[in-house]
């Protein structure tokens, strides 16, 4: 009964406390705690955050603010990176959002007493992103293991249609979380909510009486209050396309506004209006109008090229030959699409706007093709500010081939695989539009033809030769195309663990290549038997499905299908004495198949092993399954050849 009663009153303590949260009042107790009560492994926590998002009227306009406190516990040095805070904002000379820090402070226990560290001028920073987007970042002071960091933030917007998204979860554990959205009558939004763990609401009717200027507006609004205590901290798992997909938050899309005369606007019912505004962009629209500044190359090198997918593959590697990638994202260019032609270099905007507009010029069916990348997350409702950044899209009948210029290692219908991320939206001149699968559905493909002599000692020399095609390839070229032979070596023999390489070659090309030369210490000698992996540093040795259960899906980014043919030669004097059992698992809806087949002919051993991933991506449902799935080949490639002496 006491422990029942000393339970009840924490909670009670806990929620007030909760509720009384002030900016400048950390207690010692929390500067005591040394770990988290609820995740000792915790780097840090927010003790708590609490956002208020409400409508204001500056100069007759309306205008959006967002007031977020934050207070931040530092566990160890691990969680330094959480005193780093950065919030993103759009950026325009004349009407764009702004972002003010306050009362930002790191607290200290000093000699049992708190000493407070207040942020200075110096520390803090503006940095550009793209023509569109900066970010405003702090870095607060004198953080030790055992701090407690706090700050407020204020985005001020004029953008009604673009509430900010609110995240209740983080990457750390999260005690409180309290939000607030008072919303006036004059707007109506469409509510997306992702709640894997339960969330409190309230909502009211409230009063209000605004003044701006000589007006003096009385109206209504509806408030809107969300609790979220507990949260545990979102932990990383094996293919995740990016988490901020799946943590807890509530996001907002404009669709309807309402003036004093109660006449009704709406908005985000269709992409038409859309591809409307970008259309009338300068530095979107206009852009594709333009044709001075290539017409005079382009006409040189189309000169006699009639086929039309001949013409889209000769703008496209000219322009992806021709530029650099400036590495920012952008649905727009920087500054012009002109000014990166003739530098050679550009933001993603300027160079796939100017590929479009050349894939134009060249007669082709081409329009921008505007989609979210994966590190920006699903775009989750119809609006330009849920996209950050535009490929080229060339119909063929009912077919949409996509192409990105900014990789030098993509091809007409393979992307980078930073845009496999669901859906964009092809956007015609005439302001209809398509919907486009950025996914691929045909596997790709990596061959691995290895032979090898087992010895006596336990080692394993040998060649292979592997090949990578379609996204296999421009992964691994994305990897280890610009580093030096060395340093390409020594990768490949950490991967491969305790294996020394010779004779490597490494070929460059759409269907890349890597052969090699080597010596491994790949079989177990015990009295007159030696035991040998089928798949020898090939193996799969981990399962990389580890959690218990999973709420959000498996995404690989693309299907692939791996095959690999081993040719194992037996040392003299030795024989067969078991070989591991073919075997062929399945899972259900055909998502994966592997097969295992070995046979023995003289003194040669052949295993084929046959394992393709048949989707980009697979529902939680199935995660179970897949668990098991993978456990199963990790354990067939686990069971050993076993020679023996004659």
């Amino acid at each position: 009964m006491k422990n029942i009663f000393t339970l009840l009153l924490m909670s009670f303590a806990c929620t007030v406390f909760a509720g009384d949260f002030k900016l400048g009042k950390v207690s010692k107790e929390e500067l005591e705690e040394k770990v988290h009560p609820l995740d000792p492994s915790a780097k840090a926590a927010v003790l708590y955050k609490k956002g208020k998002t409400y409508f204001d009227i500056d100069n007759e306009r309306w205008v959006i603010f967002t007031e977020v406190e934050v207070r931040v516990k530092i566990y160890s040095k691990e969680g330094y990176d959480w005193a780093n805070v950065t919030v993103p904002y759009y950026y325009k000379r004349v009407s764009g959002e702004s972002v003010t820090f306050k009362e930002a402070a790191t607290y200290n226990l000093v000699n049992g007493e708190i000493q407070k560290t207040s942020l200075n001028k110096d520390e803090e920073f503006t940095e550009e992103l793209s023509k569109t987007r900066r970010q405003k970042k702090i870095m607060l002071p004198n953080v030790k293991e055992g701090s407690v960091i706090e700050y407020k933030y204020i985005v001020k917007s004029p953008y009604i249609y673009n509430l900010e998204d609110w995240f209740f979860q983080d990457k750390i554990p999260v005690n409180y979380v309290q939000y607030n959205l008072n919303i006036p009558q004059f707007f109506s939004y469409n509510r997306i909510i992702n709640s894997y763990y339960p969330i409190e609401e309230k909502t009211d009717i409230v009063k209000r009486t605004i003044i701006d200027r000589h007006a003096k507006i009385t109206l209504h609004e509806i408030a809107q209050e969300y609790v979220v205590k507990d949260l545990p901290a979102f932990k990383t798992e094996a293919y995740i396309d990016n988490i901020d997909n799946y943590l807890l938050f509530v996001k907002h899309e404009l669709s309807e506004t309402r003036d004093m005369n109660d006449k009704v606007t709406k908005f985000a019912s269709n992409w038409e209006s859309v591809a409307k505004v970008l259309y009338m962009e300068d530095d979107f629209g206009d852009e594709l109008k333009k044709t001075a500044y290539f017409k005079t190359d382009i006409d040189a090198l189309l000169s006699g090229v009639t086929d039309d997918r001949k013409k889209m593959e000769t703008v496209f590697n000219y322009v992806k030959n021709r530029m650099s990638w400036s590495g920012r994202y952008g649905l727009t260019s920087w500054e012009s699409v002109k000014k990166a032609y003739d530098e050679r270099s550009g933001n993603s905007g300027e160079i796939n706007l100017m590929l479009t507009a050349m894939l134009k010029y060249a007669g082709l069916k081409a329009s921008p093709v505007i989609i979210s990348t994966r590190d920006n997350g699903i775009a989750s409702y119809i609006s330009v500010y849920a996209f950050n950044y535009v490929i080229a899209g060339v119909e063929f009948g009912d077919e949409v081939v996509l192409l990105d210029a900014t990789s030098k290692y993509a091809e007409p219908g393979l992307l980078p695989v930073n845009d496999l991320n669901g859906y964009g939206r092809l956007l015609r001149e005439d302001k209809t539009d398509k919907e486009v699968k950025l996914n691929p559905t045909v596997n790709s493909r990596e061959s691995v033809y290895l032979t090898a002599q087992i010895n006596t000692d336990g080692t394993v020399t040998g060649k292979t030769s592997n090949r990578y095609y379609d996204y296999n390839a421009i992964r691994y070229r994305e990897k280890y195309a610009d580093i030096n032979e060395e340093q390409h070596i020594e990768q490949a023999e950490k991967k491969r663990g305790n294996v020394e390489i010779s004779d490597f070659e490494f070929k460059d090309a759409k269907e890349t290549e890597v052969n090699f030369s080597f010596t491994a210490k790949g079989a177990e000698v015990i009295g007159d038997k030696i035991y040998v992996s089928p798949l020898l540093f090939y193996a799969e040795t981990e399962n990389p499905f580890k959690e218990e259960k999973r709420l959000y899906p498996v995404n690989f980014a693309y299907p692939s299908t791996g095959r690999f043919t081993f040719v194992l030669t037996i040392p003299e004097g030795y024989e067969v004495e078991s070989l591991p059992k073919a075997a062929r698992f399945a899972m259900v809806d055909n998502i994966a198949t592997f097969t295992f087949n070995i046979a023995q002919e003289e003194n040669l051993i052949q295993v084929v092993v046959v394992n393709s991933i048949n989707y980009s991506s697979v529902g939680a449902e199935y995660y179970n399954s897949l668990k098991e799935y993978t456990a199963n080949i990790v354990s067939k490639q686990s069971e050993k050849i076993v020679l023996k002496k004659k």
